[in-house]
């Protein structure tokens, strides 16, 4: 889908489809014609009253101009937020979709203002409900182009922001909507090679004889049990004279059975999607390199294995020696998400970055505490907990922030090796932070656990059922909001 920027006179035009944006009982700046007097009336006389989420469906009874017309109730313009246009963006694209329009035209019909922002805004919505993967025919096709009217000078560019990081975000749930037979850790390795040579971007591939040699057991341990090759991949975006750098880091496991401590059948096919962190890393560069904010460099790390049961699959009891050199307990072969976790940490560590971010469907205590409305940050430091906390309110994806207290890192203290890799499950998620934080060399370091909000099973105006490609806008703001 291609979003562009047009003049009013669009409005005029034979298009399939108009939307317009409306929040009152009247009709402001739509051309002459029957179709748009029609609308007029119905808002003055309130036979259709322009709440939020409310909608109404009018089609041409003559030839010239468009063919149908669609009101979107915003609700009054002053209390419009960017979150509730990605969704009045949506619902246009949905009902596009359902008309079979290839050309939609979507514009503001009433008081409400749209600046660059919301603009942005959107077309994020627009691009983001175009989204479909299936392996048969689909039901319906989103338009091919969207043409959002607007005489604002920084229309074009507001846009293209919004092209950039929908595809982007779209190509992370394209990759975890893969089964697991379509996307093993190699697909992910040379999906970042791609869009490193597409964006400039400086991109190293470890393989397993490199992970051997940087001595990167928790990555080897949890990848005994399959016959895919483990990798951990770097991607770099460099600014010219950069003030800060930012270390992204996802987790990657392209499917995780539970190992031998293996998980129940029912949902385990969602277990493709626990490779969302790696992909939403992958998804950020693919932003950065597209559109090249100044400022902050940022690096994308990722390691990327499979979970499998195999003849010499890693056990509980074993432990674990990892690139850091600290030792892990194995308790439970499902917790395997951070140990692979725990030798790219400290490779981003490495780096001495200013901050660490780290995204990873890390623990189903998340989706019990959150479920898929909010993903749970963990951060002990003040500052970079409130880049992200902000970032997550002007992007709609939302953080709630988790308690990191110290007494949750009692609980993975072993007998036999520096810390075990499960506590249980009594505050499961924090103390697989507290665990984290054990491999970022006390660097400031936020930890996003996305278990809940990776992807979904529902369909709600940009997101269908799967992937949701959750990250690459929240983390794109915190970049270019950092100064």
């Amino acid at each position: 889908m291609r979003l562009t920027a047009a003049p009013r006179k669009a409005l005029s035009s034979a298009a399939p489809l108009v939307a317009l944006l409306v929040d009152g009982d009247k009709l402001s700046g739509a051309p002459a014609g029957r179709l748009y007097e029609r609308a007029g009336r119905l808002l003055a006389r309130k036979t259709f009253k322009p709440e939020k989420r409310k909608t109404l469906l009018l089609h041409a009874d003559e030839d010239g101009g468009p063919r149908a017309l669609l009101l979107v109730g915003t609700g009054p313009a002053r209390d419009v937020t960017g979150e509730d246009l990605r969704r009045v963006g949506a619902m246009a694209v949905n009902c596009a979709a359902e008309l079979g329009a290839k050309d939609l035209v979507l514009a503001g019909g009433g008081a409400l203002r749209l600046g660059e922002e919301r603009l942005q805004a959107l077309g994020e919505g627009a691009l983001l409900a175009g989204y479909r993967y299936s392996e048969k025919p689909a039901e319906t096709t989103p338009p091919a182009e969207v043409r959002v009217v607007s005489d604002l000078r920084g229309a074009r560019k507001a846009l293209a922001v919004a092209q950039a990081l929908g595809d982007a975000a779209n190509l992370v749930r394209h990759l975890g909507d893969l089964p697991g037979n379509r996307c093993p850790p190699r697909h992910l390795a040379e999906t970042a090679r791609k869009v490193a040579r597409r964006g400039g971007l400086r991109c190293k591939v470890h393989g397993k004889e490199a992970l051997q040699r940087l001595k990167m057991g928790g990555i080897l341990s949890v990848n005994q049990g399959s016959a895919e090759e483990p990798f951990l991949v770097e991607l770099e975006y460099r600014p010219a004279r950069p003030r800060a750098t930012l270390c992204v880091v996802g987790k990657g496991l392209t499917f995780d059975s539970g190992g031998i401590s293996i998980k129940p059948a029912d949902k385990m096919e969602d277990m493709k999607y626990d490779m969302c962190g790696a992909a939403a890393v992958i998804g950020l560069l693919q932003a950065l390199g597209e559109l090249k904010p100044k400022g902050l460099r940022v690096i994308g790390i990722f390691g990327t294995t499979e979970n499998l049961l195999g003849p010499a699959a890693y056990k509980p009891g074993d432990i674990v020696v990892t690139a850091s050199g600290k030792t892990i307990e194995v308790i439970n072969t499902d917790a395997e998400g951070r140990v692979v976790l725990a030798d790219a940490l400290h490779h981003a560590a490495q780096f001495k970055p200013d901050a660490i971010v780290d995204l990873a469907t890390l623990t189903g205590a998340m989706v019990i505490a959150l479920g898929s409305e909010a993903a749970g940050l963990f951060c002990q430091d003040d500052a970079l907990a409130e880049r992200l906390l902000a970032a997550g309110r002007r992007t709609g994806e939302r953080l709630w922030r988790m308690p990191t207290y110290a007494e949750y890192g009692e609980k993975i203290k072993s007998h036999w090796a520096d810390i075990k890799n499960s506590a249980g499950r009594e505050a499961g998620s924090c103390t697989a932070a507290q665990f984290l934080f054990h491999f970022s060399a006390g660097l400031p370091h936020a930890h996003l656990d996305i278990a809940g909000t990776a992807w979904d099973g529902r369909k709600r105006d940009y997101h269908i059922e799967g992937g949701t490609g959750f990250g690459v806008r929240l983390l794109y703001d915190v970049v270019v909001n950092w100064a």
